[in-house]
């Protein structure tokens, strides 16, 4: 079992889904949405994976032993958004019962387990013991680095060292690289048909209501 948690924006949900294709069948992806992080609606969430559009289990504990026969022993399951994972029972009210829920499930069956989503979900594991000594060599990315940058804009009109300084910039804002991929996209309109320069840059940054202080 493993975390990955990071800023919004610097790639996750992406270089996740790439690797999850990257295992040939071996790995499950879902991604947890806000306000159904109960165990029973993700019990449902994750059988819409295998068609099932109703449910195929009467209770949470019968939902474990019937995920533990899906997902194959040595694949790995990716939650993507698993901070969601952190809701409360209203007729218990206990809160997180999913991350433990999943966490028998997956010692039940045999897989892997890996909890993907934003800074907050940090906080949650370590609320966690049973999921925190668990943990092994978790990823926490809190922002965009220089070069996550520049490798986004190479062989483009902005790999050059002032447009990757603006840019990193704004990839440090809300946003991460989604910032960079709405501002060289809208650099690109505006320079027409030809090569977006460092001032059709600059007024990308400034439409977005992205420029960082002291910008000039």
């Amino acid at each position: 079992m493993t975390m990955i948690a990071g800023a919004p924006g610097i790639g996750k949900s992406l270089t996740v889904k790439r690797f999850c294709d990257q295992l040939c069948g071996e790995g499950v992806y879902i991604q947890a949405a806000r306000g159904e992080g109960t165990v029973w609606n993700f019990a449902h969430s994750l059988a819409n994976l295998w068609g099932y559009s109703k449910p195929t289990f009467s209770c949470v504990s019968e939902a474990r032993d019937r995920f533990a026969d899906y997902i194959p022993a040595g694949s790995i399951l990716f939650v993507d958004e698993a901070q969601y994972l952190n809701q409360r029972n209203r007729k218990n009210g206990q809160v997180g019962e999913a991350f433990e829920w999943l966490r028998a499930t997956a010692e039940t069956g045999g897989f892997k387990l890996v909890f993907c989503g934003d800074m907050s979900l940090v906080p949650v594991i370590e609320s966690m013991p049973q999921l925190q000594s668990r943990m092994l060599r978790p990823v926490i990315v809190a922002k965009v680095s220089r070069g996550d940058v520049a490798a986004m804009v190479v062989n483009t009109a902005f790999h050059n060292e002032a447009a990757i300084d603006a840019l990193h910039a704004v990839a440090r804002m809300k946003g991460g690289l989604r910032n960079v991929e709405n501002v060289t996209r809208i650099a690109q309109l505006f320079a027409g048909g030809g090569d977006p320069g460092l001032d059709h840059l600059k007024a990308a940054i400034v439409d977005m209501k992205l420029s960082p202080r002291g910008m000039k």
